[in-house]
């Protein structure tokens, strides 16, 4: 404790009575300066104290890291930009989904808030006693026609309200072909770096980019019982003959279905139980989304009415020599919130190729790694040269920065008019008292925390912690570890 004037070691205070004589203040008033000198020098040593004390647990919990494990912690004051703490700050380490905070600041900045995807169904021909000669879909890259943007979560409602529209313009059938004009992407559909083993590339979380979207890019299966001991009725979508089902499921007892997607091809295999209709298992398209989204449409489109007599191709579409029937738009802000919150790596890839278009560039894996990059440093300055970008969602493990570049990324969005919009795309995540947004990534080699902490009445503070297994024999210490490491900057800022 401190008593009268002493400022205790280590603490610089400025003499009262030496201003009240260059001043020439009355003894009140000196001595009402000496109290307030003396309890701002406090405040500043309470601070100081404070501070030793967060380093010193920080300090703790990190020696507990194993042996071969990597570590990067940053906890900066985003007022005065002020580092609290850091430690391992500049080495690169695996980034996992937090990755997701560099394409979704680059598409803020680039795109602009009031940003709106757009998807273009164009009539190719006149309409001529209710017979539209053709139909021509223009892909605009929207990761939004699926189920959490259509009415009642449905994904099948988008172009089910998209065939009502055709009506309301006097389309009561399709003479010719759905053609679907892709030109917007170009390149491999998903990145050589994902993993590559049946199990990931399977999996919803390693769906394919394509400018005709729909329904997360995903074959979604669903098994129905028939009979006790015959196969049961399995569902797909899209509705597409170019998805091969193998059935080897049964109608049973119980429901213990197993679903999977071959390595190579968008074949479905069917197997084990059912005893009543399950929900979706989504599994990632292997091949020609844009293709196998538009077999969805049509098929969409001849349930509602509208029959069809062509195929569904891949072709040019002129807008200006056409007629434009439907312009569908979604906003990016929502896009972008719910890809930081959900974690929807589609939606990363979606993106990271739209911020290259925008900067005039092919709409690829490769031009959208650089245009990421390049409009972080064109808008927010340095301080972003040692990134590795492999994708656009962090699915990758050589997606590589440090822990100081993430909390230099999240100070600087607070010097732009987006940081708002920018802060409430992320999670809430409260602990001790204080109001935190984050952004999770997790990896079979990285467990990662990137975000905010506002405590009530102090300075906003970024953070990041970026925990990386190495050598390490395991890996199953590194979320509690996460979480301890979080909570011990949100005591220390209170």
């Amino acid at each position: 404790m401190w008593t009268g004037a002493s400022l205790g070691e280590g603490c610089v205070g400025l003499p009262a009575r030496a201003l009240a004589s260059d001043y020439g203040w009355n003894d009140g008033r000196m001595y009402l300066a000496q109290r307030i000198l003396v309890g701002i020098a406090l405040l500043v040593c309470l601070g100081r104290v404070q501070a030793s004390e967060l380093q010193d647990r920080l300090d703790t919990l990190l020696s507990q890291l194993p042996a071969g494990s990597r570590a990067g912690v940053v906890l900066q004051d985003t007022t005065d930009h002020h580092l609290l703490y850091h430690a391992g700050a500049d080495q690169p380490l695996s980034l996992a989904s937090t990755t997701k905070l560099l394409v979704a600041t680059a598409a803020l900045l680039q795109l602009g808030v009031d940003y709106q995807f757009s998807t273009r169904l164009i009539g190719l021909g006149a309409i001529q006693d209710g017979v539209l000669p053709g139909l021509g879909v223009i892909g605009g890259g929207s990761p939004c026609l699926d189920e959490h943007f259509a009415t009642g979560g449905d994904p099948e409602h988008v172009f089910s309200e998209w065939a009502a529209l055709l009506r309301q313009h006097g389309v009561t059938s399709i003479a010719g072909d759905v053609v679907i004009d892709n030109h917007l992407f170009s390149g491999p559909i998903r990145p050589a770096t994902y993993p590559a083993d049946a199990e990931n590339q399977q999996r919803w979380f390693s769906a394919p980019a394509s400018a005709f979207a729909w329904n997360d890019n995903c074959i979604e299966v669903r098994l129905e019982p028939t009979s006790l001991g015959k196969p049961a009725q399995v569902d797909v979508r899209p509705r597409s003959g170019r998805i091969a089902i193998v059935n080897q499921s049964r109608s049973g007892a119980s429901t213990r279905p197993i679903l999977s997607r071959d390595l190579f091809s968008n074949t479905i295999t069917a197997a084990g139980t059912c005893s009543r209709t399950t929900a979706w298992f989504p599994l990632a398209i292997q091949a020609d989304p844009d293709l196998l989204n538009g077999d969805q449409l049509k098929a969409s489109l001849i349930e509602a009415g509208i029959p069809v007599s062509g195929t569904v191709r891949l072709g040019a579409v002129d807008a200006a020599a056409g007629h434009l029937l439907i312009d569908s738009r979604q906003d990016l802000v929502p896009a972008v919130t719910l890809m930081n919150q959900h974690s929807q790596n589609f939606y990363g890839e979606q993106l990271l190729r739209l911020v290259a278009v925008a900067r005039g560039a092919e709409g690829s894996i490769d031009a959208g790694r650089q245009a990421v990059l390049q409009v972080l440093s064109d808008k927010l300055g340095d301080g972003f040269a040692g990134i590795t970008l492999l994708d656009g969602c962090g699915l990758s493990y050589g997606n590589q920065a440090s822990a100081a570049t993430m909390a230099h990324l999240l100070d600087a969005i607070q010097g732009t008019p987006l940081h708002e919009v920018f802060i409430d795309s992320l999670k809430e995540h409260p602990t001790s008292g204080v109001r935190g947004r984050v952004k999770t990534g997790t990896l079979a080699i990285a467990c990662c925390l990137v975000g905010y902490l506002d405590p009530p009445g102090r300075p906003r503070y970024a953070f990041a912690i970026l925990l990386n297994k190495g050598d390490a024999p395991a890996f199953d210490w590194a979320p509690h570890l996460r979480d301890q490491l979080y909570e011990a900057m949100a005591e220390g800022v209170r």
